[in-house]
């Protein structure tokens, strides 16, 4: 056998070997996980807490003892700063707790869950989205701890509650904005455009934001002006895309597909009023907020009243993404630590 024509057909197999190799290596997100093959080491749990209080035992103090046996600290919060019912241990907290679930607003709310957001489908379908969604995280933050997820009501007081331990979930703020029961609901504490927001679809996504804008808050928040907030924003928006990248980004928003597609659209105009020195480096919380809270729209220097609101966060991150794919060598633990807004401006294209 021609010994260089057997060496010319191996080293094009290993050409062609090195191309296909490179070629998917370019093709995959670094940061794509496979959820399936990440182990948390513990079970995953979605605790139905909002089913567990109606099936007490109805012994005060024996509804105590199993509340705090089986739910510990998040009895505590519940009780004490969530429906602030009284004293976690105390026996007149059950009391309490019993009135609270008796009474014709609860029940009626219960009910509203036990069909919409609190449904056995819909149950199943956050949790297995959620588990992924912390899978991913584990994987790409291995130190960091997984909560358990607790679905409660809490008598439309939060939608979200977030410790390291646990992320609680009120179901109630997901049952539909088309669900007679939000009529029943003040106005001027639950205006039009945040009953439209309180949709089944939105519970993971928010529920995995809320967890890590609470939990990263120590290493990457100063909330000093404008444009730490909105980079603050940004990077728990990207963390949360690669935890959940099946989910459209107008859900991590709590948009619909039109004002996303209104805030690509117009990012220029958006950008334009928000560079400006005197406005992303603002440090009157007051006046910055206004890029920053919910509402009908972005109630922000020219903005006008057909875009979303929030545009400062959507605007943080897409200077985030632009920001870690000027640096992919950046550590998703350095990206946090780095509070220095002319790092992540100075590669914003819009």
């Amino acid at each position: 056998m021609d010994t260089s024509k057997m060496y010319s057909t191996l080293l094009r197999c290993q050409l062609w070997t090195i191309a296909i190799f490179c070629l998917a290596s370019c093709s995959s997100d670094k940061w794509e996980v496979d959820p399936n093959q990440v182990e948390l080491g513990r079970e995953f749990r979605v605790r139905t807490f909002y089913k567990d209080i109606r099936n007490l035992p109805e012994s005060d103090s024996t509804a105590i003892e199993k509340l705090i046996r089986v739910y510990g600290e998040f009895w505590g919060d519940y009780s004490e700063d969530i429906l602030k019912l009284g004293p976690f241990n105390d026996v007149s907290t059950a009391a309490e707790l019993r009135r609270f679930l008796n009474h014709e607003s609860t029940v009626e709310t219960l009910a509203a869950i036990d069909t919409t957001s609190g449904s056995d489908a819909k149950v199943a379908e956050i949790s297995q989205e959620l588990e992924n969604g912390f899978k991913r995280f584990h994987a790409l933050l291995p130190s960091e701890p997984v909560p358990d997820v607790i679905l409660m009501t809490s008598g439309f007081n939060y939608a979200i509650y977030p410790r390291e331990e646990y992320l609680a979930i009120g179901l109630e703020w997901f049952i539909g904005h088309e669900h007679p029961i939000l009529e029943k609901l003040p106005p001027e504490m639950f205006p039009q455009y945040r009953k439209l927001r309180m949709h089944p679809d939105l519970i993971t996504a928010n529920a995995l934001r809320g967890w890590m804008l609470v939990n990263f808050q120590n290493r990457g928040y100063t909330g000093r002006m404008l444009a730490e907030d909105i980079l603050y924003w940004g990077k728990v928006l990207w963390l949360t895309k690669r935890c959940l990248p099946e989910l459209h980004e107008h859900l991590l928003l709590d948009w619909t597909p039109t004002e996303l597609e209104w805030a690509k659209a117009n990012e220029e105009s958006i950008w334009i009023e928000l560079q400006p020195s005197d406005v992303i480096f603002e440090t009157n919380r007051t006046v910055y907020n206004r890029w920053l809270t919910e509402g009908p729209f972005t109630r922000a220097g020219s903005i006008p009243q057909e875009s979303p609101d929030k545009l400062g966060i959507w605007m943080g991150w897409n200077i985030v993404e632009d920001y870690m794919e000027a640096n992919p060598e950046t550590t998703i633990e350095e990206l946090f630590a780095d509070r220095e807004p002319s790092n992540f401006l100075r590669t914003y294209r819009p």
